[in-house]
């Protein structure tokens, strides 16, 4: 188990919009790497996910009012166009650039997933954060993706704030 010394919230959270729902954990210690734990691609600027297979990887629910889950889940999700995700039974207005939307069907996250990753495959062993669960409606109703904060939105943000740790390469 690792602690966390410091945490740096983006300051200009929305907690009515979950605009800007980002934040960054500073840990007391260092994470030793080796094969199975490794630092987390960043994305490129301007890239854009829509379109790709993202894996969300998380403790929460495993279903809308169910249990939390015992050991970490993953599920794949189809990662939507901005339009897509606006096109949806979200009010359009609703979703902002800084957002992105994944999912289908059953194919969610859920609560206690907040704060995990959307992540896209990038052969090998690297994965790139290209979402942070942040808000949804329910767990894997139809016409309700789960939202996610883009991380390409705040790749400046990150990068100011994280200039001594490591990110895959």
């Amino acid at each position: 188990m690792r602690a966390v010394s410091s945490i740096i919230r983006h300051r200009n959270f929305d907690v009515n919009s979950y605009n800007h729902d980002i934040a960054l954990l500073k840990l007391r210690k260092s994470v030793p790497l080796g094969k199975t734990i490794r630092p987390v691609c960043l994305p490129v600027s301007g890239s854009d996910p829509a379109g790709k297979m993202g894996t969300v990887v998380g403790w929460g629910r495993t279903s809308e009012g169910g249990a939390l889950a015992n050991i970490v889940q993953e599920v794949q999700v189809p990662i939507l166009t901005l339009g897509q995700c606006r096109a949806s039974k979200y009010r359009p207005n609703r979703i902002t650039a800084n957002m992105v939307c994944a999912g289908k069907g059953v194919q969610d996250s859920c609560q206690g997933d907040s704060g995990g990753p959307l992540l896209v495959h990038n052969g090998g062993e690297k994965y790139e954060i290209v979402g942070i669960v942040s808000w949804g409606v329910g767990c894997g109703r139809p016409g309700y993706p789960g939202v996610y904060t883009r991380v390409t939105s705040y790749l400046n943000w990150v990068k100011k704030n994280i200039q001594d740790s490591c990110v895959c390469s």
